[in-house]
């Protein structure tokens, strides 16, 4: 009996014209119809967040087809399925910002790190489809009157998309991409099974990008900076593969050496033996057999091998060598990366010469370990990647953690430290035609912090005033000064002032950054110097304008001295501090003699020039310390802490006398000689209440005003109001 079976379908068929788009077209006009309804306000609904989750429910479903396609690992799909996978990533991550947003603001870093991985990986198409995407959604809702959320919110976008281009121009990226290429070009896989096979490794070309190459397998200054679990892993596996082809060729020792950078010299990497007599290294490059290879003769070989030939570097016993075979290690393909050449030695007791099959095994191995070099670099260099983001991103995360100026600050030189090994971090901020040093961390400079020094003078001024970052090529130009010529730092090798400037170009100030070591400001760590100084740039100017809205709620408009509100929670916090130390404190009430008449006389612009002259005197005058302040109209309200009569009467005759002594002149020539009554109490003589206090230093300032005006009294106890004024006045 026949059994009919189905015809397979013909591999040279082509899928129908429907399907063809729906397989390369659904996922993609999907997250774009979502993209506009977002865009339109549509969805989320202020009111209804049912039609946000269906649509998040959607595109979800369509992110697993699209893994679905990713495993069937069509190529011809590919361009189709990254799109794909960008769109509804995107429109995702923004719609999850939307439902979630109002109650997690750190919601917003999803989509800005989706648009990062889009710049850093994708084609350019695909990359200005999504910023298009992305912009229609954070402002569509906006120019049609249905904004959720503040464009000022949207300001850390444009930050993590330039941070993505920068990644996607390293040149560790590119060197990558191109490697993947040629590699495609030349291996003898199908093409079915090559792209199988990259996406089962996670190795596409599109899926890595480096901020800063690795040159070399050695010892590095910034070593610490890599994973050490990553580290061993790696050097566990060379030794694996080592010992497995030690046994299998039945060999003493097997070893790979690694010429130093500038080739003087040979180091041990990596070995798999049984004998103990070992010399660690390192040697010099022609030391023993190493001597003997050179570009005419890649391979050299010993037997049998006795004690009159080349010795081997590693061994401190050289008896027991039967055969020696040595081999220089493949070049990196592509010509790219570090350009040394390791070598593969490898011996054994017999003295047996190699055979054919011995020396294509061996070559084999070398081969096999040039690679696993080459790839162990990279996956070093994808982990430093790795800490290097995810530092950076804390980094972020602080500075806009922040609000006052001295927690940005504080943050800012926290995450340059992390960042670059710096042995100065120094914010210097704009004060008039000066800037001032706020804050600092490193030697021979803490004594300079909160001095001022002129725009023209040092480095630091000129990159304010130019708006550039010098000096060039971060090189420091000894002798030139950095803040002015007083202070020399003559131990820096490297130097990097970053001018600090709003969004209008205004300046800020300036990041300084220095270190001992030369060369220190690679590309790379300039790049990421760069975006951090544009954040703290935005975090400073927010941090000013929160304090100026700060002072603003304290602080009296005309004057510049503390408000009513101010003086009464100053007030009772100086008489709390003063009752736990059991010192005394002295309140005064002065009010300007005759103040309504120079209004009427002169006019109220006149009036506020004298209330403003009048406050400068009182501010100069007080202590830091203590609190001045306008209690109200023309009336001034001085706490003095820890200081009893006298010394309250002394400095009240002190502001006394010198508002006497002012001579404001008005338009018709004539001079103005304001005066000031001032009434006194004393905590606790006087009353240990504040509201008694201020009450007793008001009838202090009563009697004052009907004893002649422009004099210090002092309240006394069994004083009154319905009496004549009676309170003992006190002179110089």
């Amino acid at each position: 009996m026949k059994k009919n079976l189905s015809p397979k379908p013909s591999e040279n068929s082509r899928p129908r014209p429907g399907h063809n788009f729906t397989r390369n077209w659904l996922g993609s006009l999907t997250a774009l119809i979502g993209a506009a309804l977002i865009s339109a306000g549509v969805i989320p609904a202020p009111d209804h967040v049912l039609p946000g989750l269906v649509v998040v429910a959607i595109l979800v479903i369509l992110a697993l087809r699209h893994l679905h396609l990713r495993r069937a690992g069509d190529p011809a799909t590919a361009p189709a399925l990254e799109r794909e996978a960008s769109l509804l990533l995107l429109v995702l991550a923004w719609l999850s910002f939307l439902l979630g947003g109002r109650s997690t603001p750190l919601l917003l870093f999803i989509p800005a790190l989706v648009l990062t991985a889009i710049a850093w990986r994708q084609t350019w198409p695909v990359v200005g489809l999504s910023v298009f995407a992305l912009l229609a959604m954070g402002v569509g809702p906006t120019l049609l009157g249905k904004a959720t959320i503040s464009l000022v919110e949207l300001r850390i976008l444009p930050v993590w998309l330039v941070a993505g281009l920068l990644l996607r121009l390293l040149p560790a990226n590119r060197r990558h991409r191109q490697e993947q290429a040629g590699k495609a070009a030349q291996s003898w896989l199908p093409a079915r099974g090559r792209h199988d096979l990259v996406r089962v490794h996670g190795i596409e070309a599109s899926a890595i990008s480096l901020p800063e190459t690795i040159q070399s397998m050695d010892a590095r200054p910034d070593g610490a900076e890599f994973s050490r679990q990553t580290v061993d892993r790696l050097n566990t596996s060379f030794e694996l593969q080592l010992e497995m082809l030690r046994q299998s060729l039945d060999l003493t020792t097997i070893a790979v050496l690694w010429p130093s950078p500038d080739g003087s010299e040979v180091r041990l990497r990596w070995l798999a033996t049984i004998r103990t007599d070992l010399d660690r290294g390192p040697y010099p490059s022609g030391r023993g057999i190493l001597g003997a290879i050179s570009d005419d003769h890649p391979e050299v070989d010993l037997v049998p091998s006795s004690p009159a030939h080349p010795d081997i570097p590693y061994y401190q016993n050289q008896q027991g060598i039967g055969a020696v075979l040595l081999m220089r290690l493949p070049a990196e393909e592509g010509g790219e990366g570090d350009s040394r050449q390791g070598l593969l030695c490898a011996d054994r007791e017999a003295t047996e010469p190699w055979s054919d099959r011995e020396r294509a095994i061996l070559r084999l191995a070398a081969r096999k370990v040039a690679m696993e070099v080459s790839t162990s670099r990279l996956l070093l260099t994808l982990d430093r990647d790795r800490t290097a983001i995810h530092r950076l991103s804390v980094t972020l995360r602080e500075l806009n953690s922040g609000l006052s100026i001295d927690s940005v600050l504080t943050a800012t030189i926290k995450s340059v430290k992390s960042q670059i090994p710096a042995d100065l971090v120094a914010i210097c901020l704009l004060a008039g035609e000066e800037h001032r040093l706020a804050l600092a961390e490193g030697k021979n400079v803490l004594d300079l912090v909160g001095k001022k020094f002129p725009l023209t003078q040092g480095l630091v001024g000129q990159a304010i005033r130019v708006g550039a970052i010098l000096p060039a090529g971060g090189r420091y130009p000894k002798p030139a000064p950095i803040f002015s010529p007083e202070r020399t730092f003559s131990e820096f090798g490297s130097l990097l002032i970053f001018p600090l400037r709003t969004d209008e170009n205004a300046p800020l100030g300036a990041l300084v950054v220095a270190a001992a070591a030369p060369g220190l400001f690679t590309k790379g760590r300039r790049e990421i110097l760069e975006l951090i100084t544009t954040q703290v740039a935005i975090k400073i100017e927010l941090a000013q304008a929160h304090e100026r809205l700060g002072r603003l709620a304290t602080t009296d408009g005309l004057t510049g001295l503390a408000n009513h509100r101010a003086f009464q929670l100053g007030f009772e916090a100086m008489l709390e501090r003063a009752k736990r130390n059991r010192s005394r404190l002295c309140l005064l009430m002065g009010d300007l003699d005759h103040f309504k008449q120079i209004n009427d006389t002169h006019g109220h612009p006149f009036g506020d020039l004298v209330l403003r002259e009048v406050a400068k005197i009182m501010a100069d005058t007080v202590r830091t310390v203590d609190l001045a302040a306008r209690y109200g109209g023309e009336e001034f309200a001085i706490v003095l802490e820890n200081c009893d009569a006298t010394g309250g009467h002394q400095l009240a005759e002190r502001i006394r006398e010198s508002i006497a002594a002012l001579a404001l002149e008005y338009g018709d020539g004539k001079a103005v000689h304001p005066t000031i009554s001032l009434g006194m109490a004393i905590f606790p003589e006087d009353g240990a209440a504040k509201d008694q206090l201020i009450e007793r230093a008001d009838q202090a300032l009563y009697r004052a005003k009907h004893r002649g005006r422009n004099r210090t009294v002092i309240w006394l106890a069994g004083d009154h109001d319905e009496q004549e004024p009676s309170g003992a006045e006190l002179s110089d």
